[in-house]
């Protein structure tokens, strides 16, 4: 009777061991994984910035085929008067661009 309860109280002296240990543990490969997670995350947000980026660059139709596939808004290109609201506006802004490339021109 006394060697049996010696071994049930050292195993259970060993659970009180042993669930903590196990337990931070754990803990710790829970923080890890969500740390790889939030990785995924950011890499694959990264991926499809790329993607959409080689495909803009690959052809313009391919970007038109893209946005028409993955959006449910119909997407059409702007004409130069959607852009500016008249000539003036345009050739101001050019002016102004023109300014700007000769002053950068003069300081170097």
């Amino acid at each position: 009777m006394r060697n049996k309860s010696i071994f049930i109280f050292l195993i259970f002296l060993s659970f009180f061991i042993l669930i903590p240990i196990i337990k931070n543990e754990t803990r710790l490969i829970e923080k890890k994984i969500e740390s790889f997670e939030n990785k995924i995350v950011s890499l694959e947000k990264h991926l499809i910035e790329a993607s959409l980026e080689f495909q803009y660059l690959s052809s313009a139709e391919n970007l038109y085929k893209t946005i028409n596939k993955n959006l449910d808004l119909k997407y059409e290109s702007l004409d130069v008067s959607q852009i500016y609201s008249s000539l003036e506006a345009f050739i101001n802004q050019q002016k102004q661009l023109s300014k700007i490339s000769t002053n950068e021109t003069q300081t170097k």
